[in-house]
């Protein structure tokens, strides 16, 4: 794919005539299904879409309903993936209260498959030019005001509810967001301009971010990229730091405070660019915001290597940003698997391009950010006491682990929801369950839920693994296993689940199975799996003999735990 076609999509000004115009594989793609449930017509969104999609991989598969204001018949097929609620606000108006409508939404809520994620848009607060004429509490503003606060609350009774946000969406365009016309003929009242925002909102942002891992880092360029100019050249004081730059940065710190990794590859001298960021105050990134930074004159490729094996992970999670097209083409052809964003030098379409970017946004606060850098950095400092070390047992000791175990922690659900999405390496079964499939899970009776704590003498690591285990009369099957890549090779995963079947065995638990797909990159979760188990199915006391074999003067202290 071209990089300026890329660019034409994520851009903030959007025509239809680069929409449509925009070429992709379609054979490439992976399907997802999606079910239109919709009291406004969504095909004028729709026909937007596949552009946009097929940025991350995907082709959408749509559904549609009824125009049905009771939304009396809501689709329960088994391959949807995501529900969207396509709703004309304005039918409810006259007849309930907001606080009556979002009542009466819930109650059709529940009607969906409890394991999929849904959408729902809310209204723009303000689409006639009549409305100026009167305060909220006389104008049909002050229902849409309430109603869209309603909304947001029913995310804390459904968790896998979003909200297409059309209020925020038309406010950044202004009355160029409406059609009377269109309205009057097809009863869809939004220009072309919000409906190909709004294609865009939901393509790259929102279903990207229910359904996909989110990326893990982004390793920019410095100059012509987070300032205009060239250190080497310029100077400290010689380079410009524009508006643009500064909101491109801000950008860049946001992403890094809700858990994406920040480094710089920069062809530079490593002391200029420690010089820069301890002079130049005014950047609103500084040194300790980047994870690593190597500023060097080896090509960037190998630069992006080194820093995805002290990351620990694939660069297919990583995102490199730079202005020079040649160096993005460089990188590709050696690393195919990572993904690509073309800077501009004045800053402006690097922000709108940025905040486009699928598998960027958030939906939840991240409260594991900073302890996630702290931990990497801390894996520095063990591969050197590693080196230095007499034998592995030697290196373990000098750590002082101790790993925690907790049952069916509920605290836990939204940590290990993101650690199933995350997950490449050391998942056994790449189920990536949803929300609503993992609440269904807490809740059963027949389900155990092992999320694991990792510590030692450099850091706290949090929750970095998880086991979920259903219970079938006397056999247990680990339809899951997940391990965050910063706890691999201290041999957590071997003593967690050795506590764990000691605990089943005391359950009357004789049988043990484990669930495994084999993907492009989770090889370590299958090689794991194969030094523990021999069989489909196997005695469980079979399978603890091997794990306390390969756990022989293992020294971390595993502690049955509790919030």
């Amino acid at each position: 794919m071209k990089l300026t076609q890329f660019c034409c999509l994520l851009n903030p000004e959007l025509n239809s005539r680069d929409v449509k115009k925009f070429s992709f594989e379609i054979n490439t793609l992976k399907s997802i299904k999606l079910s239109i449930e919709r009291t406004l017509p969504f095909e004028y969104i729709a026909k937007f879409m596949p552009p946009f999609l097929s940025l991350w991989d995907k082709e959408g598969i749509f559904s549609y309903s009824d125009y049905d204001t009771s939304l009396a018949q809501i689709s329960r097929e088994d391959d949807i993936d995501v529900y969207i609620f396509w709703m004309d606000w304005r039918l409810y108006m006259e007849n309930m209260s907001p606080e009556q409508c979002a009542i009466w939404f819930s109650e059709r809520l529940i009607k969906t498959k409890s394991n999929c994620s849904i959408l729902v848009n809310n209204w723009p607060s303000f689409w006639q030019l009549d409305e100026k004429q009167y305060s909220a509490n006389l104008s049909k503003r002050g229902w849409i005001y309430q109603f869209n606060v309603q909304l947001e609350r029913l995310k804390q009774e459904f968790k896998q509810l979003e909200i297409i946000d059309l209020d925020l969406l038309s406010s950044q365009i202004g009355m160029s967001s409406y059609d009377s016309r269109n309205d009057k003929v097809s009863n869809y009242p939004f220009s072309n301009q919000l409906t190909l925002q709004v294609a865009r909102y939901i393509s790259l942002n929102l279903l990207p971010a229910m359904l996909e891992p989110k990326l893990k880092a982004i390793v920019v360029d410095l100059d012509n990229t987070l300032y205009s100019g060239v250190l080497g050249e310029d100077g400290n004081d010689g380079i410009h730091l524009t508006e643009e730059h500064i909101q491109l940065q801000k950008v860049l710190k946001n992403l890094k405070e809700n858990g994406i990794l920040l480094a710089i590859s920069s062809k530079n001298n490593e002391m200029d660019v420690l010089e820069l960021f301890e002079k130049r105050t005014d950047f609103p990134l500084q040194r300790n915001d980047f994870t690593f930074i190597e500023a060097n004159w080896s090509s960037k490729a190998e630069n992006i290597k080194i820093m995805a094996k002290k990351f620990n992970f694939d660069v297919s999670s990583m995102l490199f940003i730079d202005d020079n097209p040649a160096e993005l083409m460089h990188v590709v052809s050696d690393l195919p698997a990572i993904h690509l964003l073309l800077a501009d030098a004045t800053g402006k379409e690097t922000v709108h391009r940025l905040i486009n970017y699928p598998r960027l946004y958030s939906l939840k606060k991240d409260e594991m950010a900073e302890q996630r850098q702290q931990d990497i950095l801390a894996n520095q400092k063990r591969q050197v006491l590693q080196a230095n070390a007499v034998d592995g047992n030697a290196y373990l000791n000098s750590l002082q682990m101790q790993i925690g175990i907790y049952e069916n922690e509920k605290g836990h659900m939204q940590r290990i929801f993101e650690l199933g999405q995350k997950t490449n390496q050391f998942n056994l079964a790449l189920k990536r369950l949803t929300k609503g499939q993992m609440e269904e899970k807490f809740i059963s009776q027949d389900y155990k839920i092992y999320s694991i704590t990792l510590s030692d003498i450099l850091s706290y690591s949090g929750i970095i693994g998880v086991f979920i285990c259903h219970i079938n009369g006397v056999t247990a099957r680990f339809e899951e296993i997940l391990f965050s890549c910063r706890a691999l090779g201290r041999k957590v995963e071997d003593a967690a689940l050795h506590s764990i079947l000691k605990k089943l065995q005391k359950e009357h638990i004789q049988f043990v199975q484990f669930d495994t797909v084999r993907g492009p990159r989770n090889k370590p979760a299958l090689d794991w799996i194969q030094s523990v188990t021999l069989n489909y199915v196997e005695n469980l006391v079979d399978i603890k003999n091997r794990l306390e074999a390969k756990l022989l003067d293992y020294p971390a202290e595993v502690i049955e735990k509790h919030e």
